[in-house]
């Protein structure tokens, strides 16, 4: 059944994607990793990783770019390089989430695009700040942590 999506895929799907302004970069958990034991090193490896990073359109229609697996700043690296120079060169922003991978990934193989927060992301670190300074001015003000009939717990709706 892959070989045959496989060879559909290659005889529809163009060699290149069409050049995109705006690249979207995350990575995806793919199951579980598998593992081999490495008799010359005696030590278990990796081999099959259960990341994946995935390249999105973010301003045309093409969608799913390619998919690379593992996520290491390398392997991105790698997965942008297989693109042309012209492709590369039209990147002209690069959203991401705040792992250091992507954005090392990024000034190395798209030096000139410019990285963008993805707007989840910031929301979610931004969430995360509010709910440890409600914790902690909790645990001044009474203590204690807080409880379910505090009023600082209870989500205002007014």
């Amino acid at each position: 059944m892959s070989a045959a999506f496989t060879a559909r895929a290659a005889a529809v799907l163009p060699e290149q994607p069409e050049p995109v302004a705006v690249l979207g970069i995350d990575e995806i958990r793919r199951g579980r990793p598998h593992w081999t034991w490495n008799v010359q090193r005696q030590c278990w490896e990796v081999t099959v990783d259960r990341w994946h990073v995935g390249f999105v359109d973010l301003a045309g229609g093409q969608g799913l770019l390619g998919q690379v697996e593992g996520c290491t700043s390398t392997i991105v690296t790698d997965g942008i390089n297989q693109r042309d120079e012209d492709w590369r060169q039209s990147v002209r922003f690069v959203a991401i989430d705040m792992c250091t991978i992507f954005k090392s990934a990024i000034r190395a193989a798209l030096p000139r695009a410019r990285l963008v927060v993805d707007h989840f992301h910031l929301v979610q670190l931004a969430n995360q700040a509010l709910t440890e300074i409600r914790r902690r001015v909790t645990v001044q003000v009474r203590g204690r942590h807080g409880r379910k009939g505090n009023r600082e717990w209870n989500y205002v709706t007014d």
